[in-house]
This record gives structure tokens, sequence and C-alpha cells, in this order.
């Protein structure tokens, strides 16, 4: 029962670790700069950085979970939750460039945000099990923006 359980956390953990540091490192071409994971100093941040930001956390995320260390999951995945957000003028790029998409794009940042939100309940209950659902469903919606959108997005800032 427990290696079952923890092989059930393990790989969609691993699967999303391995997705995030492709898609971390494949911005490198994104013309931008800072981010939650990486310093607090800014409130507004690159599209890079949030992005780095939230594989770091995530990565933390996952580490925490696997060892059960709920304190941290909770910490982690509140950083998720209230990650910084890019600068306007870059939001204002990316809604322009989405035209009507931007409702999906929303709506796959709102998954993301319900879904880490729901880890840090889980974590004060020390619900393991649940947490590891709301995680699957928070990297649904990460994985859902990065398919739909993340081409279109680093084309605009070649």
């Amino acid at each position: 029962m427990f290696f079952k359980k923890k092989y059930l956390l393990a790989m969609p953990l691993l699967a999303l670790t391995m997705a995030n540091f492709v898609f971390a490192h494949d911005t490198d071409n994104l013309n931008i700069n800072n981010s939650k994971a990486v310093s607090d100093k800014a409130k507004e941040a690159s599209l890079k950085s949030v992005m780095q930001g939230l594989l770091t956390d995530t990565q933390q995320l996952t580490e925490a979970m696997l060892k059960e260390d709920f304190t941290r999951i909770a910490i982690s995945a509140k950083n998720i939750a209230e990650h910084p957000k890019p600068s306007m003028a870059i939001r204002k790029k990316i809604m322009k460039a989405m035209g009507p998409d931007m409702i999906q794009f929303k709506a796959n940042d709102g998954i993301v945000h319900n879904a880490a939100m729901n880890i840090v309940i889980n974590a004060e209950q020390k619900n393991i099990k649940e947490i590891g659902e709301q995680f699957n469903q928070m990297i649904g919606g990460c994985v859902s923006c990065h398919s739909a959108f993340k081409n279109k997005v680093s084309a605009l800032f070649k």
C-alpha cells in the first residue's frame, strides 16, 4: 500500500518535472526578468522569470509531497497560487495576441490557482491523497496551457 501511494504520486510528478524543465529551458529566447521563487522583490516580473519561478516551486512541491512534508507542501503550493504576474506591458501584449483565446488562457491559470489553493488546504489537513489529486489537476492546467499557447506566446517575444 505504501509503495502504491508513493508510486501514484511519483509518476505524474516525474512527468511534470520533466515537462517543466523542458519548458523553462526552452523559454531562453523570451526577452524578459524576476520571479517569486527567485526573488520576492518584484511584484511584477518577466514572463520567463514567472515560469522559471513556477518550475522551482513545482519542483519543491513535488519533493515535499514525496517526503510528506506538509509544511513545505503548503508553502510551495501557496507560492504557486500567488505567483507574481508578468509586467502590465507583457500582459497587454499577450492579451492582444490571444484575442478570444484569452478566455481559455485565463481559465488554465484559474485551474492552476484553485488546485494550488486546494493543496494548501489539504496540506493543513495532512491529506496526501487529496493533495495528489489536486496536484494532478494543477499539472493538467499547466500542460493544457503549454500545449495550447506556448508556441504562440513564445513567438511574441522572439
